[in-house]
């Protein structure tokens, strides 16, 4: 069956006619400004609360069974939305994504006043709704609304942004507790601003133009592509999710944020407050200068795209690799200590285990928008990236279900969330190296006159095989 021929409905199937307005409100950096707007408003704020450790409570257990609950239904809702936002538009689920961050602010605010626990969880797993449409529609956006051979430039852009909620949130718990040398939980008024600036992401995200209403510089089209109906649709998510390329990169989907949990745990473990809210601020600063870095290489149409992919990956394995094994050598040190030590910022010992917790970031924040792009490269249109990047963050946040649940008890072994980490990483190589030898030049051709946007629904299936699997499905 042809692709003209199959019932998929095709919003913009003039890839060649650019609309007749050009305004600054349809273009693409506009959109970007908006997705990232929404970004630096709800997760942005939501990384804040998190740089502090624990969400700034006392003890991580509490805030650590409520993220791990959120990240759950994170998990299945996120898969399901890259079908449901194709449907709806993903304007709308970019406002539905909005929606809920504000709701995990107020559950951290009445867990912090009087140990309010149920509204904590109820808020985190509104939260976590919220989040698997709105991660899925952003994704989608920064992807797949820019010209490919800027995608990266965008994609640290977008990192960027969502880095900013984190360091004006950290300026602001900076100057909120920088008094406060001892560890414990941050001070209540903290919370009141965060909850005022998450409140502003719904407004913004209503800002946001219909993709076959965007225009390009280049002269390309957005196209937007969906199933025929909601059953076609879920069943090109399961399909999608099935196919080899996929199948083979879900560990790295998996350990690529599996990190954070831990993460919070340590800060929390080992840092005053008044350091950790040094960490909520300045961390974030390292997730930006990698997502630059990492985003110029992938984007030099000089190398060749291979080449690309694989050094990206490999610098990230390797740092990643470094922290890992430095962390082991120090929580071995620290189970050593009784009382445990507790670091106060720019103290004696404070360097070796801030260090980690900033590479963890650096590493980690790459690793995110190395697959993002990875994801999109092989994208065909606006609808399959939807579902493509659903999955992504879909098996992403299984991964950090799994993290936070482990750091959600008490006595929680800390060289078993290290072996982990480092384990499922190492893992996780060799399948996602099959998958970058299988680009090519193809995947970022020049699309200028945007006919390859239209070839390019061929090419998903050339890849080992998938031809029989997934012909006639539109990738």
């Amino acid at each position: 069956m042809s692709e003209l021929s199959h019932p998929t409905q095709v919003e913009n199937d003039e890839t060649l006619v650019q609309p007749k307005s050009r305004s600054l409100y349809r273009s693409v950096p506009f959109q970007i400004a908006v997705a990232c707007g929404v970004s630096f408003t709800a997760p942005g704020m939501w990384d804040a609360l998190g740089g502090l450790g624990a969400g700034g409570a006392a003890e991580p257990y509490a805030v650590s069974a409520a993220n791990a609950i959120l990240y759950a239904l994170f998990a299945v809702v996120c898969v399901a939305a890259g079908a449901i936002n194709n449907r709806i538009g993903l304007k709308w689920g970019l406002a539905i994504g909005a929606i809920g961050y504000p709701l995990y602010g107020a559950g951290l605010y009445t867990n912090n006043i009087n140990a309010t626990t149920w509204f904590l969880i109820f808020g985190s797993a509104l939260c976590g709704v919220s989040a698997g449409f709105f991660w899925s529609a952003e994704a989608a956006i920064i992807i797949g609304y820019p010209s490919p051979k800027d995608r990266g430039f965008y994609l640290a852009v977008w990192q960027t942004a969502k880095a900013s909620g984190p360091i004006v949130g950290g300026a602001i718990n900076l100057g909120l507790n920088a008094n406060r040398d001892q560890a414990g939980s941050v001070g209540s008024a903290t919370y009141i601003v965060f909850i005022v600036i998450m409140c502003l992401g719904l407004p913004i995200a209503l800002c946001l133009s219909p993709a076959e209403k965007v225009w390009r510089k280049d002269g390309t089209r957005v196209i937007m592509q969906k199933e025929a109906s909601w059953g076609a649709e879920f069943a090109a998510v399961a399909q999608l999710l099935t196919t080899k390329r996929y199948l083979l990169l879900l560990p790295a989907f998996f350990i690529s944020y599996f990190y954070n949990g831990f993460m919070s745990t340590w800060l929390t473990s080992y840092f005053t407050v008044r350091s950790r809210a040094f960490s909520s601020f300045f961390t974030n600063f390292a997730g930006i200068i990698s997502s630059f870095i990492i985003g110029y290489l992938l984007d030099r149409q000089s190398i060749n795209i291979k080449t690309r992919a694989r050094s990206a990956f490999l610098v990230i394995v390797a740092v990643l690799t470094g922290t890992w094994i430095a962390a082991l050598v120090l929580q071995s040190n620290f189970y050593g200590q009784n009382p445990k030590p507790v670091y106060d910022w720019f103290t004696v010992g404070f360097n070796g285990p801030y260090a980690i917790v900033f590479f963890w970031q650096f590493a980690g924040q790459a690793f995110q928008q190395f697959l993002y792009w990875i994801v999109g490269q092989y994208a065909t249109n606006m609808g399959n990236l939807s579902r493509g990047v659903g999955i992504l963050r879909g098996v992403e946040a299984l991964g950090q279900t799994v993290a936070w649940a482990m750091q959600s008890q008490g006595n929680a072994n800390h060289f078993i969330s290290i072996g982990l980490n480092f384990g499922i990483l190492i893992l996780s190589i060799w399948p996602t190296w099959i998958v970058l030898n299988g680009l090519d030049r193809n995947h970022e051709g020049d699309d200028a006159d945007g006919k390859a946007a239209v070839k390019a629904v061929g090419t998903e299936r050339r890849f080992s095989g998938e031809e029989d699997s997934t012909k006639g499905r539109g990738y």
